[in-house]
């Protein structure tokens, strides 16, 4: 399995060059060619930083009269014999060739020799027309940079980067490793022919694992309320169950996305299509769904589950991880437009009676009985009366709280509201732990019409 990457802006350059003014110059003008030449002292220190992220690297420049190891002298043939063979095997481990190249102040009689044939397979014609294996210091410095521009902007992973810019763009908002999945997958439906042992089975979990990021990043914005992620750990169908406007009932008290009027009239954040693409990848990354690493067994359950229920699961899952794409640019989208994290908690609702909420029935009228009759200024407000009214708020209806302070703005707590109520007017001065009557009132969402938020209007003092 490939070990993803971090997105880098520039094209990264494993350099090994151990001379400090050229370490400080030459890098100036690579920038100016898009890439990025990240210097090595000896072979042993650029080896391991090949081992440890091959992915993150697009090509290699050898100075060939560097150094093996740090304490050891220069000496070019047995330097570029040990570095060309750990990087062909390399290549044959990773099974991705990252093109080579030898830089060099030095004779073509100290490096010719050494160079392998291998680099013919991307750059003989620069052999053909110069009748050179190398590039010479503050001869061909630009023109090397060029050529591996050019090389790496036809690598297939570039490609597709650019193919999908916007999802890349969207995916790595998420998490470092999203967008490298996605790319993974596309590569193999792009380049089938490269990817022959490429397993589709071993995608489905980390397709569920962006969904999961795409949650996360929602919460951070209160767009996905706290009560999906329990001990860290995200509840993807009571997320997928709340950004639809349904009832998410696996806690003690369920809740749901803003007001359910009938079957077919109630809030939701996601159109229709997004939930259909949601449900159908939880459902295919269902088995270990909170880990991206299968064990043998668990591949196979996995893989028996998805050969029995499709004909063709390379298939399947390019479809799937375009509807990632559809989906985390939808999410993208929206978490940029909704950024309000107080009107995203004033839409989180609480579900008194999960029966009275059924997605069959239809609202019922309030019918006032006794004294359920809803208090208006004028009749004078008890304590009775308060204690009796309905358990949801009703606009224009008063209710008691009590003033809390959040930041440096005094709210209204109320029992009958999960978040502190905006005080939009006051007749009296009043102060933080004060026990207060207040008129419940709503306004529209100015982003989207079709949404409301609470506040409390007209606070005064509980006699």
């Amino acid at each position: 399995m490939r070990r993803y990457m971090k997105a880098y802006d520039l094209i990264q350059v494993l350099w090994v060059e151990d001379d400090p003014n050229v370490i400080k110059t030459y890098p100036l003008k690579a920038e100016f060619m898009d890439l990025e030449l990240v210097p090595y002292p000896c072979w042993d220190d650029a080896k391991v930083a090949l081992e440890n992220d091959y992915d993150r690297w697009s090509a290699i420049i050898l100075d060939a009269k560097c150094k093996q190891h740090r304490e050891s002298t220069d000496n070019a043939v047995r330097f570029l014999g040990e570095a060309l063979k750990d990087i062909a095997a390399l290549s044959m481990e990773k099974r991705r060739i990252i093109p080579w190249y030898v830089l060099t102040g030095g004779a073509e009689s100290e490096v010719s020799d050494s160079i392998t044939d291998d680099r013919m397979k991307w750059d003989a014609d620069w052999t053909n027309s110069t009748k050179k294996k190398y590039y010479s210091k503050n001869v061909d410095n630009e023109m090397l940079y060029r050529r591996i521009r050019y090389h790496t902007k036809k690598s297939p992973r570039v490609q597709i980067r650019e193919m999908y810019y916007d999802s890349y763009e969207a995916l790595s908002t998420l998490n470092q490793e999203a967008s490298e999945i996605i790319l993974d997958i596309f590569e193999a439906m792009h380049y089938p022919v490269d990817h022959p042992d490429f397993n589709p089975v071993l995608y489905y979990n980390q397709l569920r694992q962006i969904l999961e990021w795409n949650f996360r990043n929602a919460n951070k914005y209160a767009i996905i309320p706290d009560e999906c992620i329990v001990d860290n750990k995200v509840n993807l169908n009571q997320c997928c169950c709340y950004l639809c406007g349904k009832n998410a009932t696996a806690t003690k008290i369920p809740f749901r996305y803003g007001e359910y009027r009938n079957k077919n009239d109630y809030d939701r954040i996601v159109p229709q299509y997004i939930e259909n693409m949601m449900f159908l990848i939880l459902n295919f990354g269902n088995i270990n769904s909170h880990t991206t690493v299968l064990t043998k067994t668990d591949q196979q359950k996995l893989g028996s589950f998805i050969n029995d229920s499709v004909r063709n699961s390379r298939y399947l899952i390019f479809s799937l991880a375009l509807q990632v794409c559809e989906i985390t640019l939808w999410m993208y989208k929206y978490v940029g437009e909704h950024q309000d994290i107080e009107r995203n908690k004033a839409m989180f609702r609480t579900i008194d009676n999960l029966e009275q909420e059924s997605d069959n029935r239809e609202p019922k009228k309030q019918v006032p009985k006794g004294n359920d009759t809803p208090i208006q200024e004028s009749s004078g407000i008890t304590e009775e009366a308060l204690l009796l009214q309905c358990k949801k708020l009703v606009n224009g209806n008063y209710y008691k709280g009590v003033i809390v302070k959040v930041g440096n703005q005094l709210k209204v707590k109320c029992d009958l509201y999960r978040y502190p109520l905006m005080i939009k007017s006051q007749k009296e001065n009043i102060s933080k732990d004060d026990e207060v009557v207040f008129m419940a009132g709503q306004e529209q969402n100015n982003k989207d019409p079709n949404k409301i938020f609470w506040y409390a209007d007209d606070v005064s003092l509980k006699k």
